[in-house]
């Protein structure tokens, strides 16, 4: 009887290393938490809704990544806040928004912009001749549902600059969005959310996804019953209720 015994060269011991570390990465699931709010209570200083966001991140920070309540929050050149004795491996990023009577937070261990607006009239051409792109402009011309493709552009582009801190007139410059094709211009690593809330509101969420082929799924929790996903680049997420 002759008995074989096979052996591994290195090689083929670190492809194996490889193949399982990229199935661990793979079971990840990146978490996006998104908490709104309307506040009718609240008098209609910026500052006063500034400090409703602020408090309401504190409180995300502490249930969902079990950090401090003395969590301080700076802001940066452009006004984007962020927490400052936050540093590591670990670093939770949040950003906030507010319109009319709505507020609402978006957090994650990625960088996030949120957006979001309250649906009214506008001069909806003259802004998007200034802001948006030829195509999205042309795309405006011809919508049967103006205000609805105008605030998901708005909100889109606004996510994206809120995201890296930037200024509104970065708008301009920033992502290109084909509502009919459901695609996105310009942005590498990122994932993008639309929603309605009970037709008066429109949020987008922006998140930057580097290292994108790492997870399996994304997934938004949020208590919003109300929240109608409308537009998602490049995948669709899940949706989890959950209590915030």
């Amino acid at each position: 009887m002759v008995y074989y015994i096979k052996i591994e060269t290195n090689t083929e011991i670190a492809n194996k290393d490889v193949e399982m570390e990229k199935t661990k990465r793979k079971d990840k699931i990146q978490t996006i938490y998104l908490k709104y709010a309307f506040c009718d209570n609240l008098n209609d200083s910026n500052e006063n809704k500034n400090s409703t966001i602020e408090n309401i991140s504190k409180d995300m920070a502490s249930k969902y990544y079990s950090k401090p309540q003395n969590l301080i929050i700076e802001r940066g050149e452009n006004g984007k806040p962020y927490f400052l004795n936050e540093t590591g491996e670990n670093d939770i990023f949040f950003n906030g928004t507010h319109s009319k009577d709505l507020i609402a937070v978006a957090m994650s261990d990625k960088l996030i912009g949120v957006d979001g607006e309250f649906i009214k009239k506008r001069n909806f051409f003259d802004i998007a001749k200034e802001y948006f792109s030829f195509n999205e402009y042309k795309l405006l011309k011809s919508s049967s549902k103006l205000e609805i493709d105008f605030y998901t552009l708005w909100t889109l582009k606004e996510s994206y600059i809120k995201t890296f801190g930037k200024k509104i007139f970065d708008i301009k410059d920033s992502i290109e969005v084909n509502l009919e094709e459901r695609a996105i211009y310009n942005a590498d690593n990122l994932f993008f959310a639309t929603f309605s809330i009970d037709n008066c509101y429109i949020i987008s969420v922006s998140c930057n996804m580097e290292n994108a082929e790492d997870y399996n799924d994304i997934v938004i929790k949020t208590s919003g019953l109300n929240l109608d996903l409308i537009f998602a680049y490049p995948e669709f997420p899940q949706i989890e209720l959950i209590e915030i």
